[in-house]
């Protein structure tokens, strides 16, 4: 869902009107637009990735998949769930919703249709 918001942010769409099997630069997504979605996504993540990313992998499903493979996705996801319940959530509801929560990367990005 990330990369979707982010996306539709930066182009001025409607995250109703992405789809992740769509290539991106159907939505207008050019290389100044690609590099910078990697850093926003590197600085959200908290991790190092490719600057060619979106033009390797150039749907968000094939993105996802890529990262998912490649990289530990899941760590980070649990890294920035527990920072954001940490600040949100009082200490003893932490660890409760946060397990609830454990989606993998799917909650990153979306679902595969």
């Amino acid at each position: 869902m990330w990369l979707i918001k982010q996306l539709a942010e930066q182009l001025s769409h409607d995250p109703s009107t992405i789809k992740v099997s769509e290539p991106l630069t159907r939505y207008g997504l050019d290389s100044i637009d690609a590099v910078t979605l990697v850093g926003d996504l590197e600085d959200w993540l908290d991790m190092k990735l490719p600057d060619t990313l979106f033009w390797d992998y150039p749907t968000i499903a094939k993105a996802s998949q890529y990262l998912a493979e490649n990289f530990d996705i899941t760590g980070a996801l649990d890294n920035l769930k527990a920072e954001e319940l940490t600040t949100v959530v009082p200490n003893n509801k932490a660890s409760e919703n946060l397990a609830e929560n454990k989606k993998g990367w799917g909650g990153l990005f979306g679902r595969f249709k």
